[in-house]
């Protein structure tokens, strides 16, 4: 289980229903910004917002189902929300300054983990970052995932503790040089 999904809804019988109406508004954000990867058979998915779009407006996010999302959190839930991505935001703006490809949702079904599904997401994005010359950004709370995307040539640029103590992992992929095409 992923320690934001506790922190945000610490009703467990209601968190697999918030954590579902949570993945189902990132997707949508992102289908707006036009990033959405996958798997043929949908065992990995990923949701980017592309430089230009990683701050989606609050019309996106309306449209995308924000007000549900609120609501199924409720009062405490989406309060605690909206403080927290403040705060993500802030180290965004701090790791990477301007045009950047942002991550918000990275998932691999788990009997489909270590086997290189993150990689064949990831690596159109990284081709596009790189052509652009922009880095690619996302955050975790679990830390195997930071090796993990070590391995796939992040750096971890920040690290805090937000409430109940779970540790929040800021990691950048700065662009590599680009081969002329001859």
């Amino acid at each position: 289980e992923y320690a934001l999904s506790a922190l945000l809804c610490p009703d467990a019988w209601r968190r697999p229903k918030a954590v579902e109406v949570f993945c189902r508004y990132v997707f949508r954000v992102s289908v707006r910004c036009e990033g959405v990867f996958a798997t043929p058979d949908r065992a990995a998915v990923m949701c980017t917002w592309l430089p230009g779009q990683e701050w989606p407006g609050r019309w996106t996010a309306f449209l995308s189902g924000g007000l549900g999302l609120l609501a199924t959190y409720g009062w405490r839930g989406s309060k605690l929300l909206l403080e927290l991505e403040r705060g993500f935001d802030l180290a965004r703006v701090k790791h990477c300054g301007g045009p950047h490809w942002y991550v918000p949702l990275l998932g691999v079904r788990p009997d489909m983990q270590r086997k290189g599904l993150t990689r064949a997401l990831l690596t159109p994005m990284f081709a596009a970052a790189d052509r652009h010359k922009v880095p690619v950004y996302l955050e975790t709370m679990t830390p195997a995932n930071v090796e993990i995307y070590k391995k796939l040539g992040f750096e971890l640029a920040g690290e805090s503790e937000i409430p109940a103590g779970t540790r929040h992992y800021e990691l950048v992929r700065k662009p590599l040089p680009v081969a002329p095409v001859v």
